[in-house]
């Protein structure tokens, strides 16, 4: 009997593959927590843990003539070696020298096999198939353990560990497996006792706690509920609309599988995320359009009705401006692409330079093929296509084609070898075509000039050119057969901007405008007839200038960089879109520029574009993959109705009587009251602050009820519908309070309330009248909604 006291119990070899690793990992695991049942203990005289130490090698090492120091120590101190045998293990040189240095220290019968995969000839290693002579076929001791997957492998380690450990102690397997069966049988047994013992008062304890966990439970629903509340007034803050009522969708019905308690802050969320109550006051979010990529560039085709964008994803996204639907996304390539690469021809055809430099034309309605203008040696640089649909303009390093878009045709081809293009523009009737050029041989100690080429567009013929002395191109519009250009120069660290008057008709300069430390980046016309201005802008001032002799009729300044502005039709109004959200009117009657408070709720911090949609505006917001829309919101559920004015200012309670009611009620804050009126019936008082806290006392008893935070400017009671719920506000917001006083509702210039309808009223007096909405209908409109 070998009596030497050994480091290691056992000696795992293996070759560090992802199964053999794996079942040696966890056999290591599995024979270090081994206990052997205390009956055998006792027999075998062993009083600590039966397996003390087992070692396995991290790392596979370096195979060298001689093993290392360290496994050549760990297996002279090791009493068994056990070896995962696989058909991969023969492969193995270093395992190879493990075995045969061990058997050399300890001999065969101290080795135990594992066979994880494959059969036991192709597996176990040839040194163990034969007695010591090599003559005799011998069978090693070996454990089992293969199965599918490692869930299996792993169950049967466990219960094959014993055929291994037997043999460590001269004991026979299946008295040991049987001495284990009993001793699981016994500890069943004093486990059944243990429970039955304690079932009793588990049972009480089990009752006590589901009702605690029970209430637990609920207040975390009601935390969750009000947290997805408050995330959807977070998404129309940032104007995510959809978001905004998919999440308070989900407060007040199912979230990730759990149903949600309802809170009337949910209800508020989705009230204000659907706008019920809308009649077209302003301009909201109505949708958003997601892409892949940070937005590039967006634009609209000339009536509104689609849109195109390139995202930082390289990909160019055709979309339905009513909806935001995609209608096709193509792949580019970004070495290709910039804000000229695409362009609408007409309303039906977008053009695009493709990933492979080639011009793909492609129908607006389903995005489908209709051309392919593939590039010579260079890829295409830049295209522009007209109005009417009739002309595609496009160059590359060389040549600028003028091609005939309906007879699929190039009408002329330029040579521009010795040129730059800045610019393509059109007439408005389309034909004509100017383009600006610079030349190549620029020289930084001369000064640079653009030159214009008039081209008539049905035979790409050059018929006029005009040279002006600028570096760049940043706006064209046509009005009256004149053209007017922007220009900018940047000469001696000083900026200028010129505005040039051109009759393309006789080929003459009318006159030209130099503005001195500005720079023009946005010219647009006036429309009416009897107005002939046109307006431009730089950063955040805005200039109007006389199309007669290019003097400034007046000046606004902008409270941000201005990024777009659109003309009226009827009257000489402009529209200045700015970046940090705010919208100008311009009048031109009373030479004003003021923001219109309310019109447009654009609510992102920065955009960087503006395009006119079909019915309404998208904006993209600056650093986002997305871009907004925005229509002026309308319930087309509202119907117009004639009402009677009513003066609400004779119920007003009078200031004089406002110390004596603060005594009276003992109103706390006294110098923050902004407002005291009563309901109707003076049953209640309610009392409004500085700080938009709304305090509501009893009347009768002139004790406070409750106080409702954060509420809103509160100066009117409007009425009580049938469910005995609130409204009141000011003239502008309006809020709903259900039976415990709670906010579960906003409406904008609400007028009157009458039992189960509302009337609201526009900025122009007409009035309109609402069925007053339940949570039931709320929750159908939203999931109708969310089902588009």
């Amino acid at each position: 009997m070998d009596n030497k006291e050994y480091k290691y119990d056992a000696f795992i070899s293996y070759r560090h593959c992802e199964l053999d690793k794996f079942v040696a990992e966890n056999l290591h695991k599995i024979l270090e927590k081994y206990e052997l049942p205390k009956n055998i203990k006792k027999k075998l005289n062993i009083k600590n843990r039966t397996i003390k130490r087992v070692f396995r090698d991290q790392e596979e090492l370096p195979l060298s003539s001689n093993l290392e120091d360290p496994i050549v120590d760990a297996l002279n101190n090791s009493k068994y070696l056990i070896v995962i045998c696989s058909p991969r293990l023969k492969d193995s040189l270093w395992c190879k020298k493990e075995i045969e240095t061990f058997k050399k220290l300890r001999g065969r019968k101290n080795i135990f096999c594992v066979l994880i995969e494959g059969e036991p000839v192709d597996s176990f290693p040839e040194d163990l198939l034969t007695d010591d002579d090599n003559k005799t076929p011998v069978e090693p001791l070996a454990a089992d353990v293969r199965g599918k997957n490692n869930k299996e492998v792993l169950r049967k380690i466990k219960s094959e560990k014993l055929r291994l450990i037997a043999p460590m102690y001269n004991l026979d397997y299946d008295d040991l497996r049987q001495r284990h069966k009993l001793r699981r049988q016994r500890r069943i047994i004093n486990i059944t006792i243990v429970v039955a013992i304690f079932s009793l008062l588990f049972a009480l304890y089990t009752s006590l706690m589901l009702i605690k966990i029970n209430n637990q439970q609920k207040k975390l629903k009601q935390h969750q509920a009000i947290s997805l509340a408050d995330k959807a007034n977070d998404y129309l803050k940032v104007d995510s609309r959809y978001d905004a009522i998919k999440t308070s969708y989900e407060a007040l019905t199912t979230f990730e599988g759990v149903k949600m308690p309802y809170t009337h802050e949910a209800e508020y969320a989705l009230s204000e995320a659907l706008g019920m109550y809308d009649i077209g006051f302003s301009y909201k979010a109505i949708n958003e359009l997601k892409t892949d990529g940070v937005v590039d560039y967006v634009k609209s085709s000339f009536d509104g009705k689609y849109g195109v964008i390139y995202d930082e994803s390289e990909n160019v996204t055709l979309f339905n401006t009513n909806s935001l639907k995609v209608i096709k996304s193509f792949k580019t390539n970004s070495s290709y692409m910039s804000e000229e690469a695409l362009t609408f021809i007409g309303n039906d055809k977008l053009a695009f330079i493709n990933e492979k430099g080639n011009i793909s034309i492609v129908n607006t309605k389903d995005g489908k093929k209709i051309k392919e203008i593939k590039k010579d040696n260079y890829g295409y640089i830049a295209l522009r296509g007209d109005k009417t649909g009739s002309y595609l303009t496009y160059t590359n390093q060389d040549t600028l084609f003028v091609y005939d878009v309906k007879n699929n045709k190039v009408i002329n081809s330029i040579d521009t070898k010795d040129k730059y293009l800045k610019e393509i523009y059109y007439s408005d009737n389309s034909k004509y075509i100017f383009v600006f050029t610079t030349s190549k041989d620029f020289n930084f100690d001369q000064d640079e000039y653009v030159t214009m080429h008039v081209i008539t567009s049905n035979n790409g013929k050059e018929i006029n050119t005009e040279s002006i002395q600028a570096g760049y191109v940043n706006g064209f519009v046509d009005k009256s057969d004149n053209a007017y250009i922007v220009f900018n120069n940047y000469l001696d660290q000083k900026m200028n901007s010129i505005i040039l008057s051109y009759n393309y008709q006789d080929g003459i300069v009318n006159w030209s405008s130099t503005f001195e430390n500005d720079w023009f980046d946005i010219i647009n016309e006036s429309y009416p007839e009897d107005t002939n201005d046109l307006i431009v802008s730089s950063y955040d001032n805005m200039l109007v200038i006389s199309c007669n002799d290019g003097s400034v009729v007046e000046s606004f300044n902008a409270s941000s960089e201005v990024i777009e502005i659109y003309s009226f039709l009827n009257k000489e109004l402009y529209l200045a879109f700015l970046s940090n959200g705010s919208v100008n009117y311009i009048n031109m009657d009373t030479r004003k520029s003021i923001e219109y408070m309310g019109k447009y709720q654009l609510n992102i911090d920065e955009y960087i574009k503006v395009e006119q949609a079909e019915n309404g505006f998208i904006l993209a917001p600056k650093n986002e993959n997305r871009i907004v829309l925005y229509e002026l919101k309308k319930n087309n559920a509202a119907k117009k109705v004639d009402v009677e004015v009513k003066d609400y200012t004779k119920d007003d309670i009078s200031l004089i009587d406002y110390d004596k009611l603060k005594e009276d009620y003992k109103v706390k804050n006294k110098s923050l009251v902004s407002k005291m009126f009563y309901d109707n019936k003076k049953q209640l008082l309610f009392v409004s602050y500085t700080n938009l806290d709304l305090a509501i006392y009893n009347v009768k008893d002139k004790k406070l009820i409750t106080t409702v935070s954060k509420l809103g400017k509160a100066e009117q009671f409007y009425g009580k519908d049938s469910k005995g719920r609130i409204y009141l506000g000011d003239a502008y917001d309006s809020y709903i309070l259900d039976e415990q006083y709670n906010k579960v509702g906003h409406i904008e210039r609400l007028y009157q309330v009458n039992k189960n309808k509302l009337i609201v009223r526009d900025d122009n007096n007409n009035y309109y009248e609402f069925n007053i909405y339940s949570l039931d209908d709320m929750l159908d409109t939203a999931e109708k909604y969310l089902d588009k």
